[in-house]
């Protein structure tokens, strides 16, 4: 049967207790060796007093980690907006940006034939869904992803049946 670390540091320390009781004093014969029971005492004490080193040690690395991951928590909003702050102010300085350890925010470019389908994806739903409700375009949308994405027609839409009112123009 194997026993786990605690309980043999438990067995250890009955084994001092009972040393101290039963042989104190003695010298003992183990595996053919004269062995004098202070020293035994000796040898399980230091792995009883290593242990306990061992388990403190542990609880102060996982405090420490504890520790670092709050401080982290805590300075990781400020550090965000402050990189931002200086991204915003320093634009495309790449010296004062080098300082910080920071490169120009980079510009996605969107090839033309990405934009093209863009459009005419947003052209299909625009004419699926029209003017509708929210609770309607909810509707339209679950049949427009059923059905897949539909495809643009070349020719001219048609006007829609519904009356739409002019718009005033702003003021």
């Amino acid at each position: 049967m194997k026993t786990t670390k605690n309980a043999f540091i438990a067995q250890l320390a009955s084994y001092i207790a009972g040393i101290g009781k039963h042989y104190a004093g003695q010298t003992l014969l183990l595996d053919g060796q004269s062995v004098t029971a202070a020293s035994l005492v000796t040898l399980f004490q230091a792995v009883t007093d290593a242990s306990a080193a061992s388990d403190e040690a542990d609880t102060q690395r996982t405090a420490a980690i504890a520790k670092t991951a709050a401080a982290i928590a805590a300075a990781k909003p400020m550090a965000t907006a402050f990189k931002a702050m200086v991204l915003t102010a320093s634009g495309k300085d790449t010296a004062t940006l080098a300082d910080f350890d920071l490169t120009p925010r980079k510009v996605p470019v969107i090839s033309p034939e990405t934009r093209v389908a863009a459009a005419k994806k947003a052209a299909a739903t625009r004419k699926a869904l029209g003017t509708m409700g929210s609770q309607q375009k909810k509707d339209a949308r679950k049949a427009l992803a059923a059905q897949g994405t539909p495809a643009v027609e070349t020719t001219p839409a048609t006007p829609a049946t519904v009356p739409v009112a002019p718009v005033a123009p702003k003021v």
